[in-house]
């Protein structure tokens, strides 16, 4: 592992409710991005591992409280980022940049890379994604 370097992959999923339910509920698909560590001696090995875990994570189907099947579909899409310092606490883990081509607000671009704040319509669609024993929680 001497030869070894840290390297942070971001990988992109969509979720979806599969099957039959009560009401015609409103389209909704969950976005996911993750970012998981990864020690290779390359950029190319840190994808390749990347790669199977997001194939491994994205294997996990469950049941929601409406009894629809959620899976998770790997995009096959990643971004990989050379880590240089000692891991540590404040340790840049990912960065990304992206060229501008027209003006847009602080808001909007707040919104593009974190998303809106979610309204009560938006919340009750993620519970869609819930699996059926934490919905017995909220």
């Amino acid at each position: 592992m001497a030869n070894k370097k840290w390297f942070a992959v971001k990988t992109l999923y969509v979720t979806r409710a599969v099957g039959k339910t009560k009401v015609k509920p409103a389209f909704a698909e969950l976005l996911e991005e993750r970012v998981v560590l990864f020690q290779a001696a390359n950029a190319g090995g840190a994808v390749k591992a990347a790669e199977k875990d997001a194939k491994e994570y994205s294997k996990y189907t469950y049941k929601n409280f409406d009894g629809q099947s959620v899976q998770t579909e790997y995009l096959n899409a990643c971004d990989v980022f050379e880590l240089y310092e000692t891991l540590e606490s404040g340790v840049e883990l990912f960065a990304s940049t992206e060229v501008l081509t027209k003006k847009a607000s602080k808001n909007d671009l707040i919104a593009r890379r974190l998303g809106k704040l979610e309204t009560n319509s938006s919340i009750k669609m993620r519970k869609r994604f819930m699996s059926k024993e934490l919905s017995a929680y909220i």
